[in-house]
């Protein structure tokens, strides 16, 4: 088994549910539904990075239409994190049939990249609270086609307490990271001065001299507002494209493209 199939088989069950009730509203569509979920749990100290892959995560089972979806990190006590305090550089969530010969094989959306590049149906970053991700009637997102279908979440987090430099931090600067290899072990370019390369899971950023705080545990805290699949409902398509994109291949960089399909330059 591949180690990163190891990992994933590890995180899905770790799996811990947390979610409200399904709430219920009834109009002329028939019932729009919505629910919350509170996962995963992670722990980040000053100066940490977290960027997990989860795999098998809480989401709605059956054959559904997404009309929005919201997500935010937060402390236990259900509060907002602060941005100022620990930055989500990402999330990106997307579904996958996870009963094939190889176990696993992702769905993903209609872009640009035959490859599954860029994949994921919904995801943001620190933009993520207040922004309007709501379809109006009769669209919707279709999932849940297949009785194998799964969804995974990539997390990437940045703890920016205490740090010598909180934006350096976040953007993901090598030299406070004190990196030159990646998290495979490869080299890192001298002129790659900073990026996703530099700050993956694990690696600590330069705190202020005797900087001490404590260890904080928080969620992802989502929400899904979704109706039973019926034929009055028109099906969107969902197109990711990179700003690097030049004509002629998808520039990509970013550390989950990598776990997945190890390049980082993947022809379209």
């Amino acid at each position: 088994m591949n180690v990163w199939f190891l990992s994933a088989a590890i995180l899905s069950a770790a799996i811990v549910l947390a979610q409200s009730e399904i709430i219920t509203e009834n109009n002329e569509e028939g019932t729009l539904k919505s629910i919350t979920f509170r996962y995963p749990t992670f722990t980040l100290g000053p100066g940490q990075v977290q960027n997990k892959f989860y795999y098998g995560i809480p989401f709605p089972e059956g054959h559904i239409a997404i009309r929005e979806f919201n997500a935010e990190v937060i402390y236990e006590d259900g509060n907002p994190v602060p941005l100022s305090d620990v930055y989500l550089h990402h999330w990106v969530i997307m579904n996958y049939r996870k009963n094939v010969t190889n176990g696993f094989s992702l769905l993903g959306n209609d872009g640009v990249c035959p490859d599954k590049v860029l994949s994921q149906l919904y995801g943001l970053g620190s933009e993520t609270r207040h922004t309007n991700t709501s379809l109006p009637s009769p669209y919707g997102v279709e999932v849940g086609v297949y009785d194998d279908e799964a969804w995974l979440l990539n997390l990437h987090a940045i703890d920016t307490r205490g740090t010598v430099d909180p934006l350096g931090c976040l953007e993901c600067r090598c030299d406070l990271y004190n990196v030159t290899i990646d998290e495979y072990g490869r080299e890192i370019s001298e002129d790659y001065l900073g990026g996703l390369l530099c700050c993956y899971d694990g690696r600590q950023c330069l705190l202020k001299d005797g900087y001490v705080d404590e260890n904080r545990t928080m969620y992802l805290q989502y929400t899904v507002h979704y109706l039973d699949w019926d034929d009055t409902i028109v099906p969107i398509k969902t197109y990711i494209m990179d700003v690097t994109y030049e004509g002629t291949s998808c520039m990509v960089s970013t550390s989950y493209t990598s776990f997945l399909f190890k390049e980082h330059i993947l022809q379209c």
